[in-house]
């Protein structure tokens, strides 16, 4: 009795732990994504869809892959998720097989095993705290890295054959160093929504008004022609 104790114990601490690591792969992946464009409950659902292996077929899941940093971190899921169910399942069967020959005692320890660790999921689901660190972490490790890209370019969602997408100008490239924003819609199609130039939120501009470097542009238009035009050094 004292073997199927250890053994019922052991699976059940363990299917706790992967649950609980589970969720904060959620937590990461959802903030990676949202620092990557997507709106937060798109990036959590096609997070969730991809690690459970349900649902990735829907129409969203085009924003996933529409870059290919999105497709590496989307492939890196997929592993993640192979990975995880694999042991979970594994995991369920040794409960099943353990939990046979045990004594109401022992269930009810895993039982309240089971119960305390859904209470800490569930307070670190609706924790914003816990949100904004995983996000500062990742945004930290990301401005590391974005300061050697060209313009990097996130997309917001589709629309058609056109985007809503966010250009953080890095380099002003021979083709936007005398840009204009009259020029950017009617030469390219591009509609300029929003700039955010040092902190501040520019949403009424001149025609002629030139694109500066450090510029975070909030743009409307055909994605092929915005990455022509701000990616090429």
């Amino acid at each position: 009795m004292e073997v199927i104790h250890i053994k019922l114990l052991s699976a059940v601490i363990v299917f706790n732990l992967l649950i609980f690591i589970y969720q904060i792969i959620i937590e990461i992946f959802s903030a990676i994504f949202r620092i990557e464009g997507i709106q937060i409950d798109k990036a959590r659902f096609q997070v969730i869809s991809i690690l459970t292996g349900t649902g990735f077929t829907t129409s969203e899941s085009e924003l996933m892959v529409s870059t290919k940093r999105r497709r590496k971190i989307t492939q890196i899921m997929i592993l993640f998720s192979y990975i995880f169910n694999i042991s979970i399942v594994s995991t369920i069967v040794n409960i099943l097989l353990s939990g046979s020959n045990s004594t109401f005692i022992e269930i009810l320890i895993c039982i309240c095993l089971t119960l305390i660790n859904l209470v800490l999921l569930i307070c670190l689901n609706k924790s914003t705290k816990i949100r904004r660190l995983f996000d500062n972490i990742i945004i930290n490790i990301d401005n590391k890295k974005t300061y050697k890209k060209i313009n990097p370019v996130s997309i917001y969602d589709f629309y058609g054959n056109k985007v809503l997408a966010e250009i953080n100008i890095t380099n002003l490239n021979s083709k936007i160093i005398d840009l204009d924003v009259k020029n950017l819609q009617d030469k390219y199609d591009i509609k300029l929504l929003v700039i955010k130039r040092n902190g501040n939120i520019i949403s009424e501009f001149n025609k002629n008004a030139k694109l500066k470097n450090k510029d975070i542009l909030l743009v409307f238009g055909d994605i092929k022609v915005i990455k022509k035009l701000f990616k090429r050094k």
